[in-house]
């Protein structure tokens, strides 16, 4: 059902509209499309050319355990297509009948739309047409309220309980603007990040309201927990063993980077070699992308504030939730550079960041990270800064 509502959005939400047929990797290829218990009988006896009702009911399909939220899912094709998708790369539902009677899921992609604490949507940067205005975007994200007409989902419900005195929304916009500050590497934001999140965190629990407002009002003071300075040629070689280790157990949950994890890893090698292949690695992608850092803090603030860190509806610490945002950069750092060696073209990076958002962003990619890393004995902050600082 659609209903209009005042939104806060992301400056580039209204500009955003699907590349229908024009997408190099589509929404629905590979993923197993659900369809809600309304959708399922409103398509099982809509009105539509012979064509398209032999597409459908030869695709639609129950679930096991159907629920009015899941109640049928749209099948695969052998080769991992929609079997609604056209040669084109329309998809033939849209095409006939048009987007009001497309399944609430395809309608709704790439738009996230939340209702607690209040009315947000933004877009979930698995989708290239979504990174292709965000690697054009060269000022930092801006956030406004706006009135927009959409599907809405059910009604939101939170399973998690977070302690936020009334000022969840301004703490996560002052964790962004952490990010967002351009005096500083993003590795060093990312430490100052962490240090903001564990002293809010902090005075939360204790319900200190003026601490809360003071440290939104100044920040954060003296000497961050993670020692910011240069790292050795030792520390960055353990580093890299550690996210060769990530990628080897991710690789087994994520046919979206499985490819890209082995490309990476293969290129780069072991030991020694590993540490000086890495070097000239990033020198290319730096030299290919010298705004390469605007880019990703425009896909970490991105990711920030579509996933309303660090209050995701998991009963996880918010440290836990931030030592997960670095193993997203981490990602994004590594496959990027490992990747795109003998590479320049914006779409390559683009797909690349894209396949990763598919996994970050539309599994439990976080609970999985943070306890990855803790295994891996890197979740203290000098662990942390020889990931981050790749």
């Amino acid at each position: 059902m659609q209903e209009t509502h005042d939104f806060l959005v992301p400056d580039y939400f209204k500009h955003f509209s699907c590349k229908m047929g024009a997408c190099r990797a589509a929404c629905c290829q590979g993923w197993p499309i659900s369809i809600t218990m309304k959708n399922y009988f409103t398509l099982l006896g809509i009105e539509c050319s012979a064509e398209l009702r032999g597409r459908l009911d030869r695709s639609m399909h129950l679930v096991d355990r159907p629920t009015e939220d899941e109640y049928a899912q749209f099948s695969m094709r052998y080769d991992g297509e929609c079997a609604l998708r056209l040669p084109d790369g329309r998809c033939s539902l849209h095409a006939e009948l048009g987007p009001e009677n497309l399944s609430d899921v395809c309608d709704l992609y790439p738009r996230g739309i939340r209702t607690i604490p209040g009315y947000e949507c933004s877009c979930a940067a698995s989708c290239e047409a979504v990174l292709e205005l965000l690697i054009r975007q060269k000022e930092p994200m801006t956030f406004t309220h706006e009135s927009h007409t959409l599907r809405m989902p059910r009604k939101e419900k939170r399973l998690a309980k977070f302690e936020t005195l009334g000022r969840e929304a301004d703490i996560r916009l002052w964790f962004i603007r952490i990010m967002q500050d351009r005096s500083r590497s993003l590795p060093y934001r990312l430490a100052k990040l962490g240090d903001s999140v564990y002293r809010m965190d902090e005075a939360l629990q204790a319900k200190d309201a003026a601490k809360v407002e003071s440290l939104l009002e100044h920040g954060v003071d003296g000497n961050l927990m993670m020692d910011t300075g240069a790292v050795d040629a030792e520390h960055l070689l353990h580093g890299l063993g550690i996210v060769e280790k990530m990628i080897d157990c991710l690789d087994g949950r994520s046919d979206s980077i499985r490819d890209l994890g082995e490309t990476a890893l293969a290129y780069f090698g072991t030991g020694r070699d590993a540490l000086e292949n890495y070097g000239i690695a990033k020198e290319h992608f730096e030299s290919a992308f010298p705004d390469w850092e605007i880019f990703f803090e425009h896909m970490m603030v991105n990711h920030m504030f579509f996933s309303q860190f660090p209050y995701q509806d998991r009963p996880e610490k918010l440290m836990e939730e931030f030592v997960a945002l670095c193993a997203v950069y981490v990602l994004l750092r590594f496959l990027s550079v490992g990747c795109m060696t003998e590479k320049t073209e914006e779409s390559d990076l683009i797909d690349i960041c894209a396949a990763l958002f598919r996994l970050v962003e539309h599994t439990e990619f976080d609970r999985i990270a943070s306890r990855l890393l803790h295994g891996l004995g890197c979740n203290q902050p000098a662990d942390l800064w020889e990931l981050i600082s790749l």
